[in-house]
C-alpha cells in the first residue's frame, strides 16, 4: 500500500543501528490536516539512513511510502500491539534547500 505524505521536515531523528547492522532513522514531518496539524515518522532503512541525515529541518517534502504493519504481543497472555511504519522510497525536496526528487531503490522490505 502506498500513501503520498506532503509537509515540513521537524526532526531528523539519531539514527539506531542494531548489532546485526540493521540501521533506521525517523524523520518527523508535520502535515497539515484542516486546522489541526499531524505529525508523521518517516522512517529511513538500511543504506537511506545516510540520505535521512542529509535531510534538514524546515524543509518542505513530498514523499511516497510504503505503509507496513507488523503485529507483535511480547507473550500469549498480553493482547497483540500492531506497529505501523512509512517506509520513503521516492521523496521531492519542495522547499527549504535545492529542489530535488531522491526515487530509493525498492527493497523487499
Amino acid at each position: 500500500m502506498e500513501l503520498i505524505i506532503e509537509g515540513v521536515i521537524t526532526r531528523v531523528c539519531k539514527p539506531y543501528e542494531h548489532e546485526s547492522g540493521f540501521r533506521k532513522c525517523s524523520v518527523h514531518v508535520t502535515v497539515q490536516d484542516g486546522e489541526y496539524s499531524q505529525v508523521m515518522p518517516l522512517d529511513f532503512l538500511k543504506g537511506d539512513v545516510d540520505e535521512a541525515l542529509g535531510l534538514k529541518e524546515g524543509t518542505t517534502i513530498k514523499a511516497r511510502c510504503n505503509v507496513r504493519g507488523k503485529e507483535w504481543k511480547k507473550d500469549e497472555t498480553q493482547e497483540p500491539i500492531v506497529f505501523l511504519s512509512l517506509i520513503p522510497w521516492k521523496y521531492e525536496i519542495i522547499e527549504g534547500e535545492a529542489a530535488k526528487s531522491v526515487e530509493q531503490p525498492k527493497k523487499g522490505w
